[in-house]
């Protein structure tokens, strides 16, 4: 099965799984709300696959790939960045309200509730805002903010360079 982001749903997540069925379609970047916040700018697709199967204890799973380019902004220069975006997941299906034994198992894979039907942009964008870094910045030599994590702790208007100016007389009177 393939398709666009103009189909949000996948009807049956559980009979998907068990067919071992496949679907990949595109998203545009504008089109995933919570994820906006983020961005420098919407411009853009992501594209993504979905796939159904099993874990080794037979439960029903789907296997996410994602790619494309995001626009985020330097936390150091706050200044328009390009991050590439792969991403590869699995996350088991269960039912609404289904026990899960392992919730205290920091081993034990990713789940997600499924009903009836799963939206699939809104599974995408979740994988995708797990999969963000908390903080992106560009390398030294090229963020705009022209100064390195190096260079400004040494620099003189440093608020510890100005400390530092302060007690220097003090060390000198001691002699």
């Amino acid at each position: 099965m393939s398709g666009s982001a103009a189909v949000h749903s996948l009807e049956d997540p559980f009979g998907f799984a068990r067919a071992a069925g496949q679907y990949s379609g595109q998203a545009a970047v504008a089109s995933l709300a919570r994820l906006q916040d983020r961005l420098a700018g919407d411009d853009g697709t992501v594209s993504f696959a979905v796939r159904g199967g099993h874990d080794q204890h037979d439960r029903p799973l789907l296997e996410l790939e994602i790619a494309g380019s995001l626009r985020l902004r330097c936390d150091r220069c706050l200044a328009p960045l390009d991050y590439p975006l792969a991403l590869h997941s699995r996350v088991l299906l269960v039912h609404p309200g289904e026990l899960r034994q392992d919730d205290d198992d920091p081993e034990a894979p990713e789940w997600i509730e499924a009903g009836p039907e799963l939206d699939l942009l809104e599974l995408v964008e979740d994988e995708i805002l797990l999969g963000l870094p908390l903080s992106v910045r560009h390398g030294p030599e090229n963020c705009s903010s022209g100064k390195s994590g190096i260079d400004r702790a040494g620099a003189a208007d440093s608020p510890f360079a100005g400390l530092a100016s302060m007690l220097e007389p003090k060390r000198s009177n001691k002699r």
